[in-house]
C-alpha cells in the first residue's frame, strides 16, 4: 500500500507543477497588455500622422495628373484662328483664286468657310469688311453647293452673270464672283 500511495504524492505534485505552471504563463501578457496600453497613443498618433501625409501626397498627384489630362485632351484651336460655337476659323491675308483658296485651306486639315445658320452668318458679317471666298459654289449647274455638300437653304446669292460660279461674303450678303477672281479668304475647322 505504500506503493500507491507514493504514486498518488508524485501524482499530486505533478498536478500543483502543472497548476503553477499555468499560472505563470498568464502573467507576462497581461504586463505586454499594459505596456501596450502606455505606448499605443504615441503610436496611433504616428500612423495617423503617417496615412494623412499618404493620403495627402496621393490627392496632390491625383489632381496634377487630372489637369495635366484635361489640358491635353481639351479642344483648342491652332494659334491666330479664332474660336467659336465648336470651330475654329482664320483670316487669309493673301490673296488668291477660288481652287487656291481651297487648296490652302485643305493643306491646313480645314476647308472653306460653310455658314450653316444665320447665327454664324450674323458673326461673319460683324467681324469682316471687304469679301472673303467661301465654300460655296456653283460648279456643276445644279444649284449653289456648300464644300461640305449640303445645299444652300433660305439665304440668297446675289449674281451678276451666270458664268460666275463661286461665291465671295460681301459685308452683309453672299455675291457670285468669276472663280479666277484674286480674293482673301475664310477657312474653318472643328476643334481639335
Amino acid at each position: 500500500m505504500e506503493e500507491s500511495r507514493s504514486e498518488t504524492s508524485a501524482a499530486g505534485t505533478s498536478e500543483e507543477i502543472i497548476y503553477t505552471s499555468l499560472k505563470f504563463s498568464q502573467t507576462p501578457p497581461l504586463q505586454a497588455k499594459a505596456r501596450w496600453e502606455r505606448t499605443a497613443p504615441c503610436l496611433w498618433s504616428a500612423v495617423v500622422q503617417g496615412l494623412a501625409i499618404g493620403f495627402g501626397i496621393l490627392s496632390v498627384s491625383l489632381a496634377t495628373a487630372l489637369i495635366w489630362k484635361m489640358n491635353d485632351s481639351h479642344p483648342r484651336c491652332p494659334e491666330q484662328w479664332i474660336a467659336y460655337r465648336g470651330g475654329c476659323y482664320t483670316f487669309s491675308k493673301e490673296r488668291r483664286d477660288w481652287s487656291s483658296s481651297q487648296e490652302s485651306c485643305w493643306a491646313q486639315g480645314a476647308h472653306l468657310l460653310v455658314i450653316s445658320d444665320t447665327r454664324e452668318m450674323d458673326l461673319f458679317k460683324s467681324i469682316q469688311t471687304g469679301c472673303f471666298w467661301i465654300g460655296l459654289s456653283n460648279s456643276t449647274g445644279s444649284g449653289w453647293v456648300w464644300e461640305d455638300g449640303s445645299k444652300l437653304n433660305g439665304m440668297k446669292v446675289l449674281s451678276n452673270s451666270p458664268v460666275q460660279q463661286c461665291v465671295v461674303l460681301m459685308k452683309d450678303h453672299f455675291q457670285t464672283s468669276s472663280c479666277e477672281f484674286s480674293a482673301p479668304w475664310i477657312c474653318e475647322k472643328s476643334l481639335r
